[in-house]
């Protein structure tokens, strides 16, 4: 979910092509899980289009550049706002009630909240 939003707020920001840092093999071969995330942010309707390309030198058929036209979406700065939200959200608690010992321990803000919301 990180590197979705990462990405969004990338295309947000005006970032229209995505490409590796170099043609070397691990550069492409990390590059294809955000190629992938634009496509699948593409599917989910996030993007008004996204125009992946393929490269044909070698055999792996690896994604080399993809193109956000148009930006994100309505979906897409729902989403994206949505995500913020509960970011922000998190942000401000400042005190987290989280004793442990050797390991195990327990929340103790989410267990009160649980024994106040319990069905009587």
């Amino acid at each position: 979910m990180d590197t979705l939003r990462e990405i969004l707020q990338e295309v947000k920001k005006g970032t229209t092509a995505f490409e590796p840092a170099s043609s070397a093999d691990s550069d492409m071969e990390d590059f294809q899980a955000i190629a992938k995330t634009l496509i699948f942010a593409d599917d989910e309707d996030l993007l008004e289009e996204c125009i992946p390309h393929k490269e044909s030198m070698t055999s792996h058929h690896w994604y080399d550049l993809v193109i956000v036209n148009g930006g994100l979406s309505y979906k897409g700065e729902k989403f994206l706002a949505q995500v913020n939200d509960g970011a922000n959200e998190r942000d401000d608690e400042i005190i987290q009630l989280k004793p442990n010992i050797y390991g195990i321990g327990i929340d103790l803000k989410a267990a009160w909240k649980r024994w106040k919301n319990r069905k009587r």
